[in-house]
């Protein structure tokens, strides 16, 4: 048979193709290597589609897998009615972090739904689908071993799909686009609870944080070298380095065997003279960094685990080591201060990061504060994604818009007014944009 993994246009991205379907490579490969020729395997790549001509994309399968995203769900539902029309008798199955956190909804929506990490389960589905009796719930709680598995293949995609230039933009270091470069993933999930991230909604099945192996992750990195002529990497880890030195100094080393140039984000609070050093030798040419905010009171309310002292430390460390430095900060974010601006621009004028990602605060679901939005001080949250969708420039003339309204006063003080928020934004972005600190 003909199974068909979709992944969806992400048409509210201003370039989709930045990122890749990682969890389709990885899933795609076990499957290939373990039905091994019994069935016919496609990854449907919608991305650069029109929303509304989608399903025009998609041929005709004996089963179609999803994986969701809260962002994707609209997209998700209009795609599975056209493609219910066209294919009425293809099963539609749906793994992924929006089937944990509204499995009602899903199971209204598929036949068939996994919580879980979905390896095993998804073979087993398969199995049972050959044999003509279907769960409508797969459900796995715990880790899986993600060195069990191989490096994921991308034969599925175009190679120019797979390796493009302008993923490895420097501010400093003209040229640096022209490289083919593609994004990684080398591991699996994060050990912190900040409670405007929907990760640690997810640890009651995932509860672990993994890394591949120094020896895995050498052999993507050469697969990629020489299938793809890939010479940059993109790392979209949560955290690209292990949190310990006895884990960080393999992990950095193996980068290094292969001479590929990096970038990837990483911890405020375990960055050491010694880990920097390494991390350039690597390869690593820019180095992420997910401060949030200037203000210890809305690093606390959220659950950062942060101090600004070590922000400090950690971007002059870096810089230091000859890495650039993005900082990415949100605005908006419980416990601001009224002069969050000035208070946001004496940091940046202080710490000089190379680069700075501003983004607007946006509640989303599987997220503490989605689940409980009083203790943050909200009083409304929207739960229509599609308007949580903001980039800087990418209109001509953007007015965003918030999902959530604050209480008049909160535990910090008289509620921010959304007007006053998208204003902060607005300034901030303005002053970004005339010191040539705005994101590549």
């Amino acid at each position: 048979m003909k199974i068909g993994f979709i992944f969806p246009s992400s048409y509210y991205l201003h370039d989709p193709f930045r990122g890749d379907p990682h969890t389709h490579f990885h899933l795609l490969t076990i499957l290939e290597d373990l039905f091994d020729g019994q069935h016919e395997f496609e990854l449907i790549d919608l991305r650069g589609v029109e929303l509304r001509f989608s399903h025009y994309h998609v041929p005709e399968c004996d089963l179609f897998l999803h994986s969701i995203y809260s962002l994707d769900w609209d997209e998700h539902v209009e795609l599975l009615g056209n493609l219910r029309r066209i294919y009425p008798k293809a099963p539609h199955w749906a793994g992924g972090p929006n089937v944990h956190f509204d499995q009602k909804a899903c199971l209204g929506l598929f036949d068939t739904i996994f919580l879980g990490e979905g390896e095993d389960m998804l073979i087993q589905a398969i199995r049972d689908f050959e044999a003509g009796k279907v769960e409508r719930t797969y459900e796995k709680k715990g880790s899986t071993d993600i060195n069990l598995y191989p490096v994921p293949r991308r034969h599925f995609l175009p190679k120019s799909t797979v390796a493009r230039p302008g993923l490895m933009t420097l501010k400093r270091t003209p040229g640096m686009e022209k490289l083919l470069g593609t994004t990684v993933v080398f591991s699996r999930g994060c050990p912190y609870k900040c409670q405007f991230c929907a990760m640690p909604s997810i640890k009651l099945y995932s509860p672990s944080t993994r890394y591949r192996t120094p020896e895995l992750i050498e052999a993507e990195i050469t697969y990629l070298q020489k299938e793809f002529g890939v010479q940059g990497l993109s790392l979209a880890d949560e955290i690209a380095i292990p949190l310990t030195p006895k884990r960080a100094i393999p992990h950095l080393e193996a980068f290094g065997r292969t001479g590929i140039v990096w970038r990837g984000q990483c911890r405020v609070d375990f960055m050491t003279p010694e880990i920097a050093k390494l991390t350039r030798e690597s390869g690593c040419v820019t180095m992420g960094l997910g401060v949030e905010s200037v203000t210890q009171a809305s690093l606390d309310a959220v659950n950062k685990g942060i101090n600004l002292d070590q922000t400090r430390a950690t971007i002059r460390l870096l810089k230091e080591a000859g890495i650039e430095v993005r900082v990415y900060l949100i605005i908006g974010l419980p416990g601001e201060p009224p002069d969050v601006v000035k208070k946001t621009w004496d940091f940046i004028q202080e710490t000089e990061p190379d680069l700075v990602y501003l983004s607007i605060f946006t509640p989303r679901p599987g997220t503490d504060i989605y689940n409980d939005p009083g203790k943050f001080g909200i009083e409304w949250i929207d739960p229509d994604m599609s308007k949580t969708q903001h980039m800087y420039g990418r209109y001509d003339a953007e007015l965003p818009e918030l999902n959530f309204r604050y209480a008049k006063d909160t535990q910090w003080g008289p509620g921010q007014s959304g007007e006053r928020i998208i204003a902060n934004y607005l300034e901030l972005q303005t002053r970004l944009g005339q010191a040539g600190l705005r994101t590549l």
